[in-house]
């Protein structure tokens, strides 16, 4: 009996040992598999603040508050681990972690400036990345009065956000990026309404007039307000903004927005583009009115996919609206064009890529699926 208790004694060593061998082997494992590459490490810092937020929803900023928290503040908080934890030996970061509350969504935007092994990574706004590029003459991006615009046929200025492919059309002067959808959808009548002018189911070309919407804005303010288009997180990258309204005549030569913005509608989420931001994209000199047809010319914005309507209307009658296509038009409010989205994102929006359209600016925390 002596001799099974020995064997049984040997047996019990091995199992315990094996056990040991197991959770060291299982430990280290978890090790390894927390350690981050700085792009990962932002992706999981958006994660962990999301989840720690949400159970800590006193501690948000107010409605169009931004607040800043750095890495220790983060780690103070628990929302991550110590970074020796996170990272791989030898690599060290600093950074911060911007969340910003745009109608109730929640941005969260996370730049660090990370070095290993004589390499670093330095994440960057996207605001700061396309100044990089400022050019003078041919396609790109433009310094006209503070604002910036990109002009010309062929510009990088592709960008992923929440699923959509977007082109930025300008950094406006405080730093909030305007961006307008590449892809197409389904078309819509800009307004259907009786018209007393014309006696006929025409459509009024007001945007909005005395508290009452077109039927437009109405489609904008759903897709909106809705999910199918925009998730919560990408709502929280969408800042409100004073959409110009005004109406335009067929021989108006501006392009600066003076005629769009002479009358505007504030605290607005979603819009159309305005005319003049189509005409201002062209670089042929002979664009030199709202119907110039060498508008179309050298201009990205001609290039997207179907015809699509502006939010300008023509100021000669009651129901005639802007429509770009290969070139500009005017058009029944009743007739359907696209209501290709345009939006304004937070000047503290961060990205990786190179914005051509193989590589398309990605927004940090989303991916790129579109």
């Amino acid at each position: 009996m002596e001799w099974m208790n020995d064997k049984l004694k040997k047996i019990m060593i091995i199992v315990i040992a094996i056990f040991i061998v197991l959770f060291l082997f299982l430990f280290l494992l978890s090790r390894c598999s927390r350690t981050f590459t700085p792009e990962n490490l932002e992706l999981e810092i958006v994660k962990k603040a999301k989840i720690y937020y949400k159970n800590h929803k006193d501690d948000l900023p107010g409605e169009s508050v931004t607040k800043t928290l750095s890495l220790g503040d983060l780690t103070t908080l628990g929302i991550i681990e110590e970074l020796d934890k996170m990272l791989d030996k030898g690599t060290t970061c600093s950074g911060s972690l911007t969340i910003e509350n745009n109608n109730n969504y929640i941005m969260y935007s996370p730049i660090l400036n990370c070095t290993s092994n004589n390499e670093n990574y330095q994440s960057i706004l996207l605001k700061d990345k396309l100044k990089e590029n400022i050019v003078t003459t041919g396609d790109g991006l433009y310094n006209i009065n503070g604002s910036y615009y990109f002009r010309g046929e062929n510009v990088d200025n592709y960008l992923v956000l929440d699923g959509i492919l977007w082109r930025i059309m300008k950094i406006n002067d405080d730093g909030t990026i305007k961006l307008i959808e590449n892809d197409k959808r389904s078309s819509v009548v800009w307004d259907d309404r009786y018209n007393d002018e014309m006696s006929n189911m025409v459509g009024i070309n007001n945007y909005f007039y005395n508290n009452l919407n077109s039927r437009i804005k109405e489609n904008l303010d759903e897709i909106y307000n809705g999910n199918e288009i925009f998730t919560d997180d990408g709502k929280g990258y969408i800042k409100k903004t004073s959409l110009c309204i005004g109406k335009r005549s067929k021989e108006d030569t501006s392009k600066d927005g003076s005629t769009e913005c002479s009358e505007r509608l504030d605290n607005q989420y979603i819009g159309l583009i305005q005319l003049n931001e189509y005409l201002i994209a062209s670089l042929d000199q002979n664009c030199t009115d709202t119907m110039s047809n060498s508008c179309s010319n050298y201009n990205y914005l001609s290039k997207l996919k179907g015809n699509y309507w502006t939010i300008t209307a023509f100021n000669g009658n009651t129901h005639y609206i802007y429509k770009i296509g290969t070139r500009v038009t005017t058009s029944s409010a009743i007739n359907t064009a696209m209501a290709r989205i345009v939006i304004n994102i937070s000047e503290n929006t961060s990205v990786h890529g190179s914005g051509t359209e193989e590589d398309p600016y990605v927004v940090t925390g989303f991916e790129k699926k579109i």
